[in-house]
């Protein structure tokens, strides 16, 4: 059974803003849960697209509308009450790595710090907000699977302030 150490939500990949993404992070691999519609959509109401003009206001038939991205609170509270191995299924659709194939685990710090995995076949890049790069910073070195594969890069003034404030805790 796999347990989970951490879930990252709403975590951002600038090659698809329009969806939220959850990190969840487990003691046998880093999985990408799409979520649905990212959270700064959520407040926009979108209504759905017409790929078919419609003639004297007379609306087009459903089957010309392209489909709306679920909400966030939809799918969230569809899924709930299922148990990890449920949700980790999910990440198929957006992908998972299991520890083996990571090559490496890139932290790259600077005004838009970056999150990157990088396996032979596949490369996810996120932008986690400061909190969630606070998360990634002192889980990832915790995971003995990891530990070889992690490399941190950046603006050296950053890096020298983040080695800065760990060093007096």
């Amino acid at each position: 059974m796999e347990k989970q150490l951490e879930i990252i939500r709403d975590v951002l990949l600038p090659s698809d803003a329009k969806r939220r993404y959850d990190i969840y992070i487990t003691d046998k691999r880093i999985a990408i849960v799409c979520m649905g519609k990212a959270k700064h959509l959520e407040a926009e109401s979108f209504e759905p697209i017409s790929v078919v003009p419609s003639a004297f206001g007379v609306p087009p038939p459903a089957e010309t509308l392209v489909e709306k991205i679920p909400d966030t609170s939809q799918v969230e509270e569809e899924i709930k009450n299922w148990r990890l191995d449920d949700i980790l299924r999910l990440s198929k659709r957006s992908g998972y790595y299991a520890y083996e194939e990571i090559q490496e685990v890139k932290l790259i710090v600077g005004h838009n710090p970056k999150f990157e995995i990088l396996s032979e076949d596949c490369e996810s890049k996120f932008s986690p907000n400061p909190e969630q790069m606070e998360t990634l910073i002192e889980l990832l070195p915790s995971i003995e699977q990891l530990k070889h594969k992690l490399a941190i890069a950046g603006n050296w003034n950053i890096l020298q302030e983040i080695f800065r404030a760990q060093s007096k805790t």
